[in-house]
């Protein structure tokens, strides 16, 4: 009795204690995170980026070590076909020497360009040619959105197994101690600083790289903190958001950082605000050529064509394809020819063909000329509207097609496709086909549209001067035209008759008054300058016009030594232009004259030819004299010429005058005009410039010109 007592008080406490026991489990369970987490993968779990172990050196999950370039090449819209079968021979050189565990991913991004310079920067001085900017500006807002490519290159590496590395170790005897763990890792980091230096220095004869690293800036608090390109270009891929990503004090988790978007999978996945389409390249044609993509990165639209390469060692290489060549050699008989070794007619030119075809890749490969990996190219697009992403994706769709190519819109494999286009990631959408280093240089976005600087390159305009003209180029991609290459802006202008080359000087000479102080001189034929003088309340003069009364004194400035050096040779050269050779002793007569009438005041030719007693050089000075049919020209009492902030000088029937009229009158305006130089913006035009370099002494002016006015901030436009 008392036995069964002590075993049911016994069970008793064990009810009680199981029962206290799930109570305060249960009790537990709203204080425990369990129910709100879950063990699948996220977001963050599908991107292999891990750590940052260097300044643009970023380490994957799996052990891979990835750095990235910015680069842009020449455009070669211009350039002749050898010219751009160089570039592609000398990107396969630079590639081909990759092997195993070697991947690149080459980016072309198309986004908004930035839009029309804002008003505030132009200080037009008159209302036209600030109507005229306005008008521009217009145009511009009606073509809608522009744009413009980024191209960005990335390197990764993934080292072989420990495993492999130990078997090669075993290889070698010497006396050196085995590294250790740290050891073996720093080397392997070494290695690919070396490495990414070489495939720098190989694509630097190509385009112009700048490394993807971080930059420190200072807050307003006196803060510092760094910003990390290589970061924001993976942010940029991975989320289609473009903005500065700060590197953590602890560079680590990256994936978390990068991938901290909502993501929805599904046929259109959405990343974020982002729905994603993918357009796939398939369908390569027989034979590539160099550029034949180059469309692909002058769409207009906002999108990211990733081109990724997945590189092979030779002996690798050489036994995929010696598989294809024994495949297709096996179909140019038949299976009864084979067994039975039948000479039959009866062949396979295909297969022979691509057996031929196999036969040249191995012998290629083997030679060392290419190099041989998978090729997978995509065309990314994410945009907050499905519709307008749909749209977008059946024109780069058609676009591929117009190319040759065929393209296909992922569904089932968006993801995937997605995946695989993100740098570092070299497992998801391989593209089994192999194809060489030589074909890739000629898949690549190798063509950078010169779109110009958004500000003014020369340093002696205005800090942040706006561009002297905006434009619009192939691709729907904005153009900055800028004449200057820092402080020069000499400038040709060539084109057949009849093309619009006087319009487009009277265009750029009005929006070159958007310079603060701009002063511009223009030496016109067939008055094509006059109405734009007259718009913007400038000088226009005829000169030796019929009915034109414009005079000039040119011995009006005798102050300065310089002023009666020029003079002595502007004499002198009149007299040589009217046969006359000027011998030392009349140098130096009509030298003492010129100073005899800066010490009188005198300052005409009248003057100057009473003043000398050369009997040669009077009569010879008396036809460019009042007393002369064309004394009026030159032989003023006072000079007529007033220079203003835009001066023309119509000079048709000047020039039909002969040299013995029109060479010192143009002498005497180009003297004018460079006395009017203090280093102001300035900006002297030759409209019709054939005609004035046809005069040795026009041409010899001009020369000078293109030498000298650099300095005096004045370009000269022909």
């Amino acid at each position: 009795m008392i036995a069964a007592i002590s075993i049911l008080i016994a069970i008793c406490g064990a009810v009680l204690l199981l029962i206290l026991f799930i109570r305060i489990r249960d009790a537990g369970k709203e204080l425990r995170l369990d129910q709100h987490r879950s063990k699948e993968m996220g977001f963050a779990d599908l991107l292999v980026y891990a750590a940052v172990v260097e300044d643009g050196v970023i380490v994957g999950k799996n052990g891979s070590l990835m750095a990235a370039w910015v680069f842009c090449g020449d455009d070669t819209a211009s350039s002749t076909e050898i010219e751009r079968e160089r570039v592609s021979f000398r990107i396969n050189q630079a590639l081909s020497r990759l092997g195993n565990g070697w991947m690149i991913h080459v980016n072309a991004i198309r986004k908004p360009a930035q839009g029309y310079s804002d008003k505030a920067l132009s200080n037009y001085p008159d209302p036209v040619t600030a109507a005229i900017d306005e008008e521009r500006r217009n145009l511009f807002e009606r073509i809608g959105t522009l744009y413009e490519s980024c191209f960005v290159v990335s390197l990764t590496y993934l080292p072989p197994m420990l495993a492999q590395r130990k078997f090669v170790e075993l290889m070698f005897d010497d006396d050196t101690q085995a590294p250790d763990q740290k050891a073996r890792t720093q080397g392997l980091l070494e290695y690919f600083q070396r490495e990414c230096a070489n495939f720098e220095s190989r694509l630097s004869s190509v385009f112009h790289l700048s490394r993807l690293k971080s930059r420190k800036l200072v807050n307003e608090d006196g803060t510092t903190i760094t910003h990390d390109d290589f970061l924001q270009w993976l942010q940029l891929c991975v989320t289609g958001l473009d903005h500065p990503m700060v590197l953590p004090a602890n560079p680590m988790y990256l994936d978390t950082l990068l991938g901290g978007q909502e993501m929805w999978g599904g046929v259109v996945p959405k990343i974020g605000r982002n729905f994603v389409q993918v357009v796939s390249i398939e369908g390569f044609p027989l034979e590539s050529s160099p550029g034949m993509l180059n469309l692909l990165s002058e769409l207009p639209g906002v999108y990211r064509w990733s081109s990724r390469f997945i590189f092979m060692d030779t002996h690798e290489a050489v036994n995929h394809l010696e598989k294809f060549r024994r495949r297709w050699k096996q179909k140019i008989r038949g299976f009864f020819d084979q067994v039975f070794n039948l000479q039959s007619s009866n062949i396979d030119e295909d297969a022979l063909n691509m057996t031929e075809d196999a036969q040249s890749a191995i012998a290629e490969t083997n030679s060392g000329m290419v190099g041989q990996g998978y090729y997978t190219s995509v065309v990314v697009l994410m945009m907050e509207d499905r519709a307008s992403l749909e749209e977008a994706g059946r024109k780069v769709e058609k676009a591929i097609n117009h190319l040759g190519f065929a393209a296909r819109v992922e569904t089932i494999n968006t993801m995937d496709a997605y995946l695989g286009s993100l740098p570092g990631h070299g497992v998801e959408n391989v593209r089994r086909p192999l194809i060489n280093t030589m074909n890739l240089a000629d898949l690549l976005p190798v063509n950078t549209i010169w779109t110009g600087k958004p500000i003014a390159p020369c340093p002696m305009y205005p800090p942040n001067s706006p561009p002297l003209m905006h434009c619009v180029t192939q691709g729907a991609t904005p153009f900055r035209l800028n004449l200057h290459v820092r402080d020069l802006g000499h400038t040709f202008m060539f084109g057949p008759t009849g093309a619009g080359k006087s319009t487009h000087l009277a265009l750029i000479a009005a929006q070159l008054r958007r310079y603060q102080g701009m002063s511009i001189y223009c030496f016109d034929k067939g008055l094509s300058m006059y109405p734009l003088t007259k718009a913007v309340g400038g000088q226009h003069f005829t000169v030796a016009g019929d009915d034109e009364s414009l005079s000039f004194c040119p011995l009006q400035f005798l102050q300065t030594k310089g002023d009666r050096a020029w003079a002595l040779e502007w004499i002198c050269l009149m007299v040589e232009l009217n046969g006359i050779t000027v011998t030392p002793l009349q140098r130096n007569e009509i030298s003492q004259a010129i100073t005899n009438m800066h010490q009188s005041g005198s300052k005409t030719l009248s003057d100057l030819s009473v003043t000398i007693q050369d009997e040669s050089i009077r009569e010879c000075l008396r036809q460019y004299t009042i007393d002369s049919m064309m004394g009026h020209l030159l032989d003023a009492e006072a000079d007529g010429l007033n220079l203003s902030t835009f001066t023309t000088f119509e000079i048709e029937e000047l020039m039909n005058l002969g040299d013995k009229y029109a060479l010192p009158t143009l002498l005497y305006l180009f003297r004018r005009i460079e006395r009017s130089l203090h280093g102001q913006p300035s900006a002297i035009i030759l409209d019709e410039a054939w005609l004035m370099l046809g005069h040795p002494v026009f041409r010899a002016k001009i020369r000078e010109w293109l030498k000298v006015m650099r300095k005096n901030n004045c370009l000269v436009l022909m």
